[in-house]
């Protein structure tokens, strides 16, 4: 059977179709209930650019005056040429929006150009081609971190400038032949082909590799982007991918890739200026995630995320380990100066995550989180890993520091903070304020941290609530801690812990192991007399 001939659907297929229908209809998710049509300002604690969406001529471009049909009209007709083709003309006459009406289209990649809108029109899908051929000549593009030519993305912006991808259609990767593809190949190497030189690596289709697979939507190296109303569905690998792009929207987006391997929602790869807000994630990897490079090649190129605000959305059910908002692991041209507020994270693998490792080098810092609620989180909530593919990483080591992380509630947790910085260079200047934990198993895992803030802090678990194991400069402010074993609640350890502040934290609630005695607490760091 064709399986674009929908005529034909099997009553199985009809019944997946209607149920990612009510999925993307919004039923599914229940915490935004209100989406307004102005983008208010943002107000980081940091400077920042406020953002607007960009304009557009008031002329619309039908992709059926170019001869477009819909598979109800063209069984397996491929509308790659069509939509060029007004894309190209609106182009030529100064830009505007290129309609994708209602209906069923399939198309191979399309190329997006500077003044276009694609308009993709409620009732529209866009259906993408399964023929890996039609995704030839390769494009740049860069690949968990590192660059590549590789087969073209389905959507496509090359130093474009005022573009936008809008309306309330749905795009359909097909992406089941990209992951089949994928299994049979395996990762790429990214940790060789970092060290070569563009033109030299073994890295990507340009080179005769197979088996990497094109992010979903690409812009690269381009400004005063806007990406609205529309919803993704089975994406090949990462769903909107900004690299070395600026001045970017991404709202009210519906992303639903939980089949696909590493379907990570919003992709924020050295770029800066971005606003993230009021979408709706489903994913098969992280749903929002900060990256800006890998190793070699990303400390050469050096180019920070920085300057964007995420807010006021949905992650539900993001699995493979991931996490609702995340920093890394590609983090070698340093992230900075993000700000993200007003998140609800349910059944989710993890909530609030920094994942680095040896290698990396560079720095994660200035980063405020809050206004996070967590529920039915499977592995961590909160989750700061500098050794992300083990200890045996090597290179320049990564620094994380000046991390802000205030009002959130974690209801159903097996672990609910585990903070660990590399014994060569601690996770430093790290608030934890007005934090409230619930239904854990283990309460605070924090390792090798240089001044730690908490306050506010309220743990319940049923195994010790915190273990601070080489920790030096805590202050404990208003913090309550219960377990429900016979523990003391906090387990202070390490050789290098001290400087612990606290006035108000009972002293019988503390257990100090090995040589560390309770002179190491102080109700406030002594006046220097120098």
């Amino acid at each position: 059977m064709n399986k674009h001939q929908f005529s034909k659907w099997s009553p199985g297929v009809l019944f997946l179709t209607l149920v990612l229908t009510i999925i993307f209809s919004g039923s599914a998710f229940s915490q935004i209930t209100h989406i307004p049509d102005e983008i208010a300002p943002v107000h980081p604690p940091f400077p920042m650019e406020q953002l607007t969406r960009p304009d557009f001529p008031d002329r619309t471009f039908n992709i059926r005056d170019h001869g477009a049909k819909t598979l109800s009209e063209a069984p397996d007709f491929k509308n790659t040429e069509a939509i060029a083709k007004t894309i190209h003309t609106a182009s030529e006459a100064g830009g505007g929006i290129v309609l994708i009406p209602k209906g069923k289209w399939l198309t191979g990649p399309i190329n997006l150009k500077s003044n276009i809108n694609l308009k993709i029109e409620k009732g529209a899908e866009v259906l993408f081609s399964e023929d890996k051929e039609d995704y030839l000549p390769v494009v740049i593009q860069r690949h968990e971190g590192v660059e590549a030519y590789n087969y073209s993305p389905p959507i496509y912006a090359f130093e474009v400038e005022n573009v936008a991808i809008t309306g309330k259609g749905l795009l359909n990767a097909q992406g089941d032949h990209w992951w089949t593809w994928f299994e049979e190949h395996g990762p790429p190497p990214r940790a060789i082909a970092t060290k070569v030189p563009l033109e030299e690596r073994d890295f990507g289709k340009g080179s005769g590799m197979e088996g990497m697979r094109p992010s979903f939507i690409v812009f690269w190296k381009s400004s005063n982007i806007l990406v609205e109303g529309i919803s993704l569905l089975d994406s090949p690998m990462w769903n909107v991918h900004l690299i070395y792009s600026s001045k970017a929207i991404v709202r009210d987006i519906n992303v639903n890739s939980l089949r696909a391997p590493n379907g990570d929602g919003v992709v924020i790869d050295s770029s800066h200026d971005i606003l993230i807000e009021y979408n709706h994630f489903q994913t098969g990897d992280d749903a929002v995630v900060l990256k800006s490079g890998l190793n070699e090649e990303g400390l050469q190129v050096n180019i920070p995320t920085e300057n964007v605000v995420v807010r006021n959305f949905e992650a539900k059910n993001v699995r493979t380990g991931s996490g609702g908002v995340v920093f890394g692991s590609e983090t070698s041209g340093g992230i900075r100066n993000v700000y993200v507020s007003n998140a609800y994270f349910d059944g989710s693998d993890r909530g609030i995550r920094f994942k680095t490792e040896r290698g990396r080098g560079n720095v994660i810092e200035n980063i405020f989180v809050e206004n996070v609620k967590m529920k039915n989180i499977t592995l961590e909530a909160i989750n700061f890993n500098t050794f992300y593919t083990g200890p045996e990483a090597t290179g320049p080591s990564p620094a994380v520091r000046n991390i802000s992380i205030k009002n959130v509630d974690i209801d159903g947790v097996p672990k609910a903070i585990v903070l660990i910085g590399l014994p060569e260079k601690w996770l430093e200047n790290i608030t934890l304020e007005n934090i409230t934990v619930k239904n854990a198993v283990e309460g605070a895992r924090i390792t090798r941290v240089k001044n730690l803030v908490m306050k506010n802090v309220n743990i319940s678990s049923e195994e010790r609530a915190m273990i601070a194991e080489d920790v030096y400069e805590m202050d404990l402010e208003h913090i309550k801690l219960k377990n429900k074993t016979d523990h003391l609640p906090l387990l202070l350890t390490g050789q290098f812990t001290g400087a612990v502040f606290t006035s108000d934290f009972p002293l019988g609630s503390i257990k100090f192991d090995g040589k560390l005695t309770k002179d190491i607490i102080r109700e406030e760091p002594a006046v220097q007399s120098w």
